[in-house]
C-alpha cells in the first residue's frame, strides 16, 4: 500500500528531533520506515499503529552508525583501488616532484623533510574538512565518511611510513624519505580524488 504525502511528511516529522545528523540518511531512514510501515498496511493494520510499531523496533542512531561505518570500510577500500589506477600515479608523481624540489631547494635533511612532509599533509586534510563545514557539505554522510577515510589514512600512514622504520630496513636515509614523499602523496591523491567525486555527486543531485 503506497503512503500518502502526508503520511510521509508524518515520518519525516517523527525524525526531526532524532539523532540522525546527516541529511541524506534521514531521507535513507524515511525510506526505510515507509517501505515498513506500507507492508504492515497491507496487512490491514491503521497507518498510526505500523508507524508506532516501526518506530519501536528501529534505533536511528545504529541505523546512522551502520551506514557509516558501511561508507567508511567501503572508502578504504575505494581509496585502495584508486592508488593502482594510472590517473592516480601520474598525479602522484607530480606532486612527488613538487615535493622534491621543495626538499631539493631548501636543502632539508631527511629528518626535518620527513616532520615537514607529515605535518603538511594532515594539516592539508585538516584544511578540507573545514572547507567543506564552510560550504554545507558536512550534512552529508557520504563527503563526511570519504574525508574521514583520507584523515584516518593519512594519520595512520605516520606510524608506517616512518623513516626510522626504512632505515630499520636498510634503505639509505635519502631513498627512504623520497618513498615515504612518493606514498603520502600517492594516498593523499588517492583519497582527495575520492573526497572530490563524492561533492560532485551532491552537486548535481
Amino acid at each position: 500500500m503506497k503512503l500518502s504525502l502526508s503520511q510521509i511528511a508524518q515520518i519525516q516529522s517523527s525524525l526531526s528531533s532524532g539523532n540522525i545528523y546527516y541529511d541524506d540518511i534521514r531521507a535513507e531512514l524515511v525510506d526505510h520506515i515507509a517501505s515498513k510501515v506500507e507492508d504492515a498496511m497491507e496487512t490491514g493494520i491503521l497507518f498510526e499503529e505500523a508507524l508506532e510499531s516501526t518506530q519501536k523496533e528501529i534505533n536511528p542512531f545504529n541505523f546512522q552508525m551502520r551506514l557509516l561505518l558501511a561508507s567508511h570500510l567501503g572508502f578504504v577500500k575505494t581509496i585502495a583501488s584508486n592508488m593502482l589506477k594510472g590517473s592516480m600515479l601520474l598525479k602522484s608523481i607530480l606532486l612527488f616532484a613538487v615535493w622534491l624540489m621543495i626538499i631539493t631547494v631548501f636543502e632539508y635533511s631527511p629528518e626535518v623533510a620527513e616532520m615537514h612532509l607529515k605535518t603538511i599533509f594532515i594539516s592539508t586534510t585538516v584544511g578540507f574538512a573545514l572547507m567543506g563545514l564552510w560550504g554545507g557539505f558536512l550534512k552529508n554522510s557520504k563527503v563526511v565518511a570519504a574525508g574521514n577515510t583520507l584523515w584516518l589514512t593519512i594519520c595512520f600512514s605516520q606510524f608506517v611510513l616512518n623513516l626510522d622504520l626504512f632505515l630499520w630496513l636498510g634503505l639509505s636515509p635519502i631513498v627512504a624519505i623520497y618513498l615515504i614523499t612518493f606514498l603520502l602523496s600517492l594516498l593523499f591523491i588517492a583519497g582527495l580524488s575520492e573526497v572530490v567525486s563524492q561533492t560532485k555527486k551532491l552537486r548535481t543531485t
